[in-house]
């Protein structure tokens, strides 16, 4: 295909696009109330039969047409819920609220409003379905406190068996309970401020409905949840402090383990220093002893040579005598 109709054919395409679109919105913005609720009704329909997709594109088009049609708003939020797309429908409940009041300004001062009551309250039901349920709280916390028992169990018997670790063997007995423990912190701080707002979700609900006595068993439910994570969460340490007191306990076993070097070769220079002592000493004694032995031997050595020169000098003095006889003799004769 030439390349110049291909980018004209392109052209068309997207001009018929925007022409389109520019024309729904023309209609849309004309539409009727009439027609606004059965576009609504529509995407309720959709909504019963679990079809939500469907459900938010009718609502998307309402809003498109009225962007402070609370209704369309508060219907789109409960359909992201059931979705379980919890945060898209808490941020759009806050806006369904906030598009009815600017629409009715007088229901924020009124102390009995059934919209405001609804919307606070499936708000806060978004932010409860964040959370797990109480009853994996409560086995959370007992998994927790087991495993802080494990943890003391394990220390007690490296104290009682009186190992000694270094850093790094100290570090990778403790590295898996910990990096489970900085999680399970993260997870329970996050469930903490997704409660939190519940509660006030309910709160507010009840200021516009005193009398629900569903909204006012959820708050009790969720007051009771934030009070277990509050109880749990004072006994655990935060992820940086935690980091912080695994370096400072890592620094101190260096450092100990420093001093330990040091003390050990400051023992062994003592006992080389010793064992030099010990061998100089013993040398020096070798040598006295030598000295003594030399001193002896030539103490010997004399004697018999004074004893040898004795003898000698006898026997010259026998053999002169022998000779100054025969000499004697030899004159006579």
């Amino acid at each position: 295909m030439d390349k110049k109709k291909y980018i004209i054919i392109v052209g068309s395409t997207i001009a018929i696009l925007l022409a389109l679109i520019i024309f729904n919105i023309l209609n849309i913005s004309n539409f009727s109330f009439e027609q606004k609720e059965d576009t609504l009704k529509e995407g309720n329909k959709f909504y019963d039969k679990s079809q939500y997709e469907n459900a938010l594109a009718r609502y998307n088009l309402l809003l498109a047409a009225d962007s402070l049609y609370q209704a369309a708003e508060y219907n789109k939020a409960n359909t992201y819920c059931q979705k379980k797309r919890y945060d898209l429908a808490d941020s759009t409940y806050k806006n369904a609220a906030r598009k009815y009041m600017m629409n009715y300004p007088q229901s924020a001062e009124s102390l009995e409003d059934e919209f405001l009551a609804k919307t606070y309250h499936n708000k806060g039901n978004s932010n409860m379905r964040k959370v797990p349920p109480m009853d994996s709280l409560i086995m959370m916390e007992e998994e927790y406190k087991q495993m802080n028992g494990n943890m003391d169990s394990l220390n007690k018997v490296f104290a009682q068996a009186n190992v000694q670790m270094n850093a790094q063997q100290m570090s990778g007995q403790n590295s898996f309970m910990q990096s489970l423990m900085q999680e399970a912190y993260k997870k329970l701080t996050d469930d903490l401020k997704n409660v939190h707002n519940a509660v006030e979700d309910y709160k507010n609900s009840l200021r516009k409905d005193s009398k629900n006595d569903s909204t006012r068993y959820n708050l009790a439910y969720a007051q009771e949840y934030e009070k277990r994570l509050l109880d749990i969460l004072k006994d655990m340490t935060p992820p940086d402090n935690q980091q912080q007191q695994n370096q400072d306990k890592q620094n101190q076993n260096q450092q100990n383990q420093q001093n330990q070097d040091q003390q050990d070769q400051q023992n062994q220079d003592q006992n080389s220093k010793e064992d030099e002592r010990r061998n100089t000493e013993e040398k020096n004694g070798e040598k006295d002893l030598n000295a003594e032995l030399s001193k002896e031997n030539a103490e010997q050595i004399l004697k018999a040579m004074e004893k040898d020169e004795e003898n000698t000098l006898k026997k010259i003095r026998l053999q002169r005598n022998k000779e100054h006889q025969r000499r004697r003799i030899e004159k006579n004769w």
